[in-house]
């Protein structure tokens, strides 16, 4: 047992608010030595030379405009359904948070299953993303959120409740 059962509402909440503040992978581009930091909304592109710095920022729905490959292009619109996903996840646990009581005696769904459910299946396109940005970009990836993304909404699918 992971989670006891009384503090599984918190632990739904504060994972889809993690999930949605880390990044979800971490490219390394050895051709002009680039790092790429995907978060669910927002990436980050910048060159950690000091002599050559250079930084650069797009939006989910601005990376597949200008994407190099088709590989590359199905990977942002996989990454734009990923964080649909985790834009209802975190819409969940912000009606949670303000009616947990409520929520929990009223609803026909168990919010933190539903929360579970969320986390894993924005994880699921973010994976398959990870596989075509290392497809179409020839580069090293670390799918951090990823991980995370399965164990918590794994271990809130799991949790016993009373």
């Amino acid at each position: 047992m992971w989670v006891r059962s009384e503090y599984a509402g918190e632990l739904a909440v504060l994972s889809a608010w993690l999930c949605s503040l880390m990044p979800w992978v971490v490219t390394y581009i050895p051709t002009g030595t680039q790092i790429r930091i995907h978060f669910p909304y927002v990436f980050i592109q910048f060159t950690p030379t000091l002599a050559n710095f250079r930084a650069f920022s797009a939006f989910v729905h601005e990376g597949a405009d200008g994407a190099a490959t088709e590989a590359t292009a199905t990977a942002y619109q996989l990454w734009v359904v990923g964080a649909a996903l985790l834009s209802l996840a975190l819409a969940l646990s912000i009606v949670y948070y303000v009616y947990e009581d409520r929520l929990e005696a009223e609803s026909p769904v168990d919010p933190v299953r539903l929360m579970g459910v969320l986390l894993v299946g924005a994880g699921l396109p973010l994976a398959v993303a990870c596989y075509y940005l290392w497809v179409g970009l020839a580069v090293f990836t670390i799918p951090v959120g990823v991980f995370f993304m399965f164990f918590l909404g794994g271990t809130l699918l799991v949790v016993e409740r009373a």
